[in-house]
């Protein structure tokens, strides 16, 4: 598509790695995050305001 608009081959490679690159960075940081967030629920620390075990448990009362 870039070759065609402005008709440069050395133009439409550059773009192509561009945008390769900064796809390759958002899905490492992406997968860092999810890394980040699974380790911070396996060691049972509450984030944003949630139950340690990611459920709220349900209070049973006793008979």
């Amino acid at each position: 598509m870039v070759y065609f608009a402005l008709d440069s081959i050395r133009v439409a490679v550059v773009t192509t790695l561009a945008c390769s690159l900064l796809l390759q960075a958002c899905y490492f940081g992406c997968v860092l995050f999810l890394i980040w967030q699974s380790s911070s629920r396996a060691r049972g620390t509450r984030h944003r305001g949630q139950h340690a075990d990611g459920y709220r448990k349900a209070r049973v009362p006793v008979v």
